[in-house]
């Protein structure tokens, strides 16, 4: 698991100055390019800025007894999974970000948000990623790590844990499922396999999509409930029913 964060706070970089702050996910899209601009549809890289999450965050803060966002402890149970990055950050961080989101000055939240550095940051200043023979390039280390194979990978912000709050527990579900046994993971559905180069010029691999559909998608939406509807009259009357079934190996909706 990687320990995000860490290397920006550090500068730990394994290239000077490449560590100079929170880096942008445009950043790496420079070479990544099909990655980022699949991310860049994603929730993940409106973590931050969402209407949803500016507004919950407020509220929480003010239900909290900490409405200026001045209690690091209160804001990070909402900034560790909104903001990975600051997990190992210091509190001047932490009071940047929850200042900056009460604002809604989310231009100056970038690279905080659910970006590149949140999930492929190591402590070294590598980047990890399920590609077992990373091509060596001149910005920074490359690492392989099988864990982003793992459904336990996503479990970092989709599992309830104390200290944070309990709005997604899918993982959980997922653990009891049929899906889980038949070792189908939280990737098989939400990032799509393809292949294609991993970045600018290079080889051909097998790679997965970084959309990260969900309930807000209407593809993944019609794929994991199946809708009935029945209709009659009764005495002159009309009466309807509608059944909603669920498809997928946890709950549905959540969050």
């Amino acid at each position: 698991m990687t320990t995000a964060g860490r290397g920006f706070l550090s500068r730990a970089g394994h290239r000077e100055g490449f560590w100079t702050g929170p880096v942008s996910s445009a950043r790496c899209g420079a070479c990544h390019v099909e990655h980022y601009r699949e991310w860049r549809r994603s929730f993940h890289a409106r973590s931050l800025a969402s209407e949803d999450f500016l507004n919950n965050f407020a509220r929480y803060l003010e239900f909290r007894g900490a409405p200026r966002g001045d209690d690091p402890g209160v804001a990070m149970e909402c900034l560790s999974c909104h903001a990975p990055v600051l997990n190992a950050a210091g509190e001047d961080a932490v009071y940047r970000v929850s200042t900056l989101a009460l604002a809604r000055d989310v231009e100056n939240l970038d690279g905080y948000e659910v970006g590149c550095v949140g999930c492929h940051a190591e402590p070294s200043g590598a980047f990890s990623g399920p590609i077992a023979r990373p091509q060596p390039n001149p910005f920074h280390a490359s690492e392989f790590s099988p864990f982003y194979k793992e459904g336990a990978f996503c479990a970092r912000c989709h599992a309830w844990t104390p200290s944070s709050i309990p709005c997604s527990d899918v993982y959980s579900d997922w653990q009891r499922s049929l899906a889980a046994k038949q070792g189908k993971t939280c990737q098989h559905c939400h990032m799509a396999e393809r292949t294609g180069a991993a970045v600018a010029g290079g080889p051909e691999r097998k790679l997965h999509s970084h959309v990260f559909p969900g309930a807000r998608s209407d593809a993944m939406a019609r794929q994991g409930v199946a809708l009935g509807l029945k209709a009659g009259f009764r005495n002159d009357r009309l009466e309807v029913a509608v059944t909603a079934r669920n498809l997928t190996p946890h709950r549905l909706p959540d969050g």
